[in-house]
């Protein structure tokens, strides 16, 4: 029998979902003062005390979420871009109104946007950074950033210039010593030369840093690389670009840019709202490491249209989940993800969708040691799942968070 310390906090729920195990229905959890587990998930027939020393919530109990893919810089672009415009014209509105960043106080946008995410439940993000204007707040942030510093160039001539830019960005953000960690990483398949492709996997391959890559959010990009025609291509000439190393050039996007990849890295494809089972079977086949990110209310935002989650699970891919930015979506919230994919897809039991949420997103990070499960020495956090069904185990429309630590 376990005897307890009785100066540390232990907090039971009806389900707690250690994600590192199966549900233990009445679990009970130990923390101290700094959020630390004592021990794994006890059962409550191996106390050795009343029950009444434990604090008992309604609901569930999960370890706290990791939103692997955000734009946090983008904040301020909330309600700004019209939804259902197809990516395309998506990007084109996004650089336009980009314009008037200079004039407008980004800050109180950003530090709004983070504590958001906190009030969700979420400790740790996988934040996408173009410029360093979120780099003041994570100096202070409780939250845990990944900053992958986003490098984007059709045109060859620019390609050293814009990995130029990166490279100072980088040695910015690893001067934050708390809570942040850093890499370079490519826009989407569409949006470098093979010039730019190869001088970021160079690097990363001395680094052995991971990435994350936007891919198949849309029908045109696949239009973009398999034909001579499409949106994308005409974005393109919009900006200036004449020629790109990839269009038509008769292969699927993965394919296409896997060799310009340090394939031996870990991996994450983000969005993949169009993906097959080809480019599924030829992207687990190719890479060593590789996860999927899905942010699905962004995709309803931008093409009102959802990728086959069913086809992921059944390959048994490793999944993570993100909000994508404001920009592309009406709030930051992991638990509105889960929702958005239960409702399209009930079948999916609900502890694999908290493991998408919390441990498949700490090892994509490589911070599963402090992060994404419920066990003795990590302190990952701990949220209540209120107003949920406790006899299927699901969650319902209404549910809601509550930050216990």
């Amino acid at each position: 029998m376990l005897k307890l310390n009785f100066t540390l906090r232990k907090i039971s729920a009806d389900i707690v979902f250690p994600i590192s195990q199966q549900p233990v229905r009445n679990g009970i959890i130990i923390i101290d003062e700094q959020g630390v587990l004592k021990e794994n998930v006890i059962e409550p027939n191996n106390l050795d005390h009343s029950i009444s020393d434990v604090e008992k919530f309604e609901g569930f109990i999960c370890p706290g979420f990791i939103n692997a893919h955000c734009h946090l810089e983008l904040s301020w672009l909330k309600n700004r871009i019209p939804e259902h415009t197809g990516l395309d014209n998506f990007i084109i509105n996004l650089q336009n109104i980009r314009k008037e960043e200079d004039d407008i106080s980004t800050e109180e946008y950003i530090f709004s946007a983070e504590q958001e995410m906190k009030n969700g439940g979420i400790v740790a993000v996988g934040d996408i950074c173009n410029t360093n204007i979120t780099f003041s707040l994570k100096e202070k942030s409780n939250i845990y950033f990944h900053n992958f510093i986003e490098t984007f160039a059709s045109a060859p001539q620019k390609a050293e210039k814009a990995f130029e830019k990166s490279l100072r960005l980088i040695d910015e953000v690893t001067q934050i010593k708390k809570n942040n960690s850093a890499s370079i990483t490519p826009h989407a398949p569409y949006s470098l030369s093979k010039k730019l492709f190869q001088l970021i996997k160079e690097h990363n391959e001395n680094t052995g840093e991971i990435l994350s890559i936007h891919h198949q959010e849309s029908e045109e990009e696949n239009k973009f690389f398999l034909t001579k025609n499409g949106n994308i291509k005409d974005m393109h000439f919009r900006f200036g670009v004449e020629h790109s190393d990839f269009s038509n050039c008769g292969k699927r996007p993965i394919e296409a840019i896997s060799e310009h990849l340090a394939k031996n890295n870990k991996i994450q494809l983000v969005h993949n709202t169009v993906a097959t089972e080809t480019d599924i079977d030829f992207a687990l086949n190719y890479f060593s490491d590789i996860y999927w990110c899905f942010c699905p209310n962004a995709n309803l935002y931008i093409e009102q249209k959802l990728p086959d989650f069913a086809m992921f699970f059944n390959k048994s891919c490793k999944i993570t989940l993100g909000t994508d930015s404001f920009a592309s979506n009406k709030n930051l919230s992991i638990l509105d993800e889960i929702k958005t994919i239960r409702s399209s897809m009930p079948f999916i039991p609900l502890q694999e969708m908290l493991k998408w949420a919390t441990l498949n997103g700490a090892e994509f990070l490589n911070i599963s040691e402090k992060y994404g499960s419920l066990e003795k020495g990590k302190s990952p956090g701990v949220i209540l799942l209120e107003n949920v069904n406790t006899a299927s185990n699901h969650l319902t429309r209404s549910s809601n968070i509550k930050v216990i630590f």
